[in-house]
């Protein structure tokens, strides 16, 4: 008798795939700013960054890293709980945005978006 063979349901990475992306924003935006953020740091946070155009690009690069880190846990906490792919909205969140990011700065992570959101797109439900 033949056995079946299994394919991996990648929608089930989906949140993984997610915080993995967060966590590399965030390893990038440490990387390549990190004197912004070590001056916010001596400068003891509290009002630091002010209207410096270089720290608020610094904070907000890894803010959004956080914020992508904690909608990846969200969504690996709901499909572990469901057992189900994310809902389609979600992946045509990701794909519009990330397509508008690419053509508006192409030489950035935008691009590590479309991939997840084709996955989460193409489950089958």
């Amino acid at each position: 008798m033949k056995r079946k063979k299994q394919s991996v349901k990648w929608w089930k990475y989906s949140g993984i795939f997610l915080i993995a992306t967060g966590i590399l924003h965030s390893v990038v935006g440490i990387m390549l700013m990190y004197n912004d953020l070590w001056s916010i740091l001596k400068d003891g946070l509290l009002n630091a960054v002010g209207d410096d155009v270089d720290r608020n690009l610094a904070l907000w690069f890894l803010i959004c890293g956080i914020f992508i880190i904690i909608l990846g846990q969200i969504l690996h906490y709901y499909i572990k709980k469901e057992q189900k792919p994310a809902p389609p909205f979600l992946g045509y969140w990701l794909l519009g945005l990330s397509v508008i990011g690419c053509i508006i700065a192409p030489a950035t992570g935008f691009w590590l978006f479309i991939p997840q959101a084709l996955i989460i797109l193409f489950a089958k439900r």
